[in-house]
Formats: C-alpha cells, sequence, structure tokens
C-alpha cells in the first residue's frame, strides 16, 4: 500500500543544489583551462623565442614593429583556440569562431594605426606626436567595429544566426594595439614604462579567451 500523503509541502533548498551545480562545472572547466591557458602561452612564447634569436636579444627586450605584433597575436590566438577545439570537441564551432573574432580585433586595428602611422611619417605637417596618438584613438575606434563586422561575415556569411557583438572584454583586449603605437611611434612615457613588455600578456589572454568560448 502507498503510505498516506500529509498536507506537509516538502520543501527543499535550492541554494545547496545551486552551489552543488557551481561546484561540479567548476570541476569540469579547471582542467579545460589549464590545458588551454598553457596552449596559449606556449603559443605566444614560440614566435617570441624566433624573434629573439633573430633580434639578438633577451625576450623582454624584442623590437616590435607591425610584423611582430601580428606574428605574435596571432601564434597566441591560435594557440588558445586549437586547445580549446582539441579538448573540448563540442563546443569547436563556437570556438572557432571566436578565434576568428579575436583574431580580427587584433590585427585590424594594428593594421588601420600602423598606415596612420606610415601616413604621418611622409608628411612633415603629421610627423608629430599629436597626430600619432590621436590615429591611434582613431584606428581603434574605427578598427574595432570594422574588426566584428568581418568576423560575424566570415563566422556566418548567411546571417543566420545573431552577430557577435563587441564588449568591454573587448575593448580592454585592444589596448595591445594602443600599447604597440606607443611603441612604434618612441613616445617617451612608453620607453620609459616598458608598456611593450605586457603585449604578450594580453596576446595569450585572446587566445584563452578563444579556446574558452562555447
Amino acid at each position: 500500500m502507498l503510505a498516506p500523503v500529509s498536507g506537509n509541502k516538502i520543501e527543499y533548498d535550492i541554494r545547496t543544489y545551486r552551489n552543488h551545480r557551481m561546484t561540479v562545472s567548476d570541476k569540469s572547466e579547471t582542467p579545460l583551462k589549464i590545458k588551454v591557458a598553457a596552449s596559449s602561452v606556449a603559443a605566444t612564447l614560440v614566435p617570441m623565442l624566433f624573434l629573439a634569436k633573430t633580434q639578438n636579444s633577451k625576450l623582454y627586450n624584442i623590437k616590435y614593429g607591425i610584423k611582430e605584433l601580428l606574428l605574435v597575436s596571432t601564434c597566441g590566438i591560435a594557440g588558445g583556440t586549437a586547445a580549446g577545439v582539441i579538448f573540448e570537441r563540442e563546443h569547436s564551432k563556437q570556438k572557432l569562431n571566436e578565434g576568428v573574432f579575436q583574431f580580427m580585433n587584433a590585427t585590424v586595428p594594428t593594421l588601420l594605426c600602423g598606415g596612420l602611422f606610415k601616413l604621418s611619417s611622409k608628411f612633415k605637417q603629421l610627423n608629430n606626436n599629436t597626430f600619432k596618438i590621436s590615429g591611434t584613438l582613431v584606428g581603434l575606434l574605427a578598427g574595432m567595429p570594422i574588426a566584428a563586422a568581418l568576423s560575424n561575415k566570415i563566422n556566418d556569411p548567411h546571417d543566420k544566426v545573431p552577430d557577435r557583438k563587441l564588449t568591454i572584454k573587448d575593448s580592454i583586449a585592444n589596448i595591445d594595439d594602443a600599447i604597440g603605437v606607443l611603441v612604434l611611434t618612441k613616445v617617451p612615457i612608453a620607453e620609459k614604462l616598458h608598456v611593450d613588455k605586457i603585449l604578450p600578456v594580453i596576446f595569450s589572454w585572446c587566445g584563452y579567451r578563444a579556446g574558452m568560448s562555447n
């Protein structure tokens, strides 16, 4: 026989369930985070070792030009994306899409800023820090939405899914472009603060974001 049902409600503490669910999720993601982070860092270091050897310098004394910036950023993003795809195949499409987005977000503003920098060096009236710094701002503000539009077109040419929007984190990641231009223009404060030293960290972080995207 079935036991009689009392009129008292059985209450469950939803907080315990949520905490357990978050703990399980964190545990399952931790190995992936480590693998993606390690791969992104390693992929960033490889081109840095190459550049250090060709420049006959230490890793922390690499001289960055546009080509160097693009090489290191591309490798870091590719490394993080590849690790994410290999170790979490069920979200491989999302990770590849985010990898494309991070790549475009790192390269397009850099190329625009670099183009404006070259323009300033050809004209005496524009060859000053005021134009170079303002050109950096223009390159960043114009480059970020252009990069987003291009990546969305590449990832979803038939516009079947909602576009990937720019976020605050994306804007923070573009600090590498600002730092890169400050380094290229040899602005005194940039040389004194050695701001170029944090560029590899930013590139590795962009790769990590792509590899962890789901």
